[in-house]
C-alpha cells in the first residue's frame, strides 16, 4: 500500500507562515522552526493515520479538526490522502474562517 499523502491548500500555507512568523516575533526563531516541525509532522500523522482528527460536521460537511498545540488543523479525507484547507489558532472562529 502506497504512502498516504498531504496536501497544504494555499490558506493553509498562509496560516502556516503568520504562525511562524508571530512565532519567531513574540519567542524566538528556534520556537517558531520547532513549532512549525511540529505542526506539519502533525499532518503527516494525520495523512498516514497515526493521528485521527473529529468530524465537525456542525461546522462544515465533510470536514475534520485535529487540535496540536494552540492550533485546530483543519482538514478532509481524501482517497490518497489528506487536504488540510486551514490552520486556525483555538481562539478564532472556525465556521467564520472556513
Amino acid at each position: 500500500m502506497a504512502p498516504k499523502r498531504y496536501r497544504l491548500s494555499p490558506q493553509a500555507r498562509k496560516d502556516l507562515e503568520g504562525i511562524w512568523l508571530y512565532t519567531f516575533k513574540t519567542w524566538s526563531r528556534v520556537q517558531a522552526d520547532g513549532y512549525y516541525d511540529e505542526l506539519i509532522a502533525a499532518v503527516a500523522d494525520l495523512a498516514n493515520g497515526s493521528k485521527r482528527g473529529r468530524m465537525i460536521d456542525n461546522i462544515r460537511s465533510g470536514y475534520l479538526s485535529l487540535s496540536y498545540g494552540s492550533h485546530f488543523i483543519i482538514y478532509k479525507q481524501g482517497a490518497t490522502g489528506i487536504n488540510v484547507v486551514r490552520i486556525l489558532h483555538q481562539r478564532m472562529n472556525i465556521s467564520r474562517h472556513l
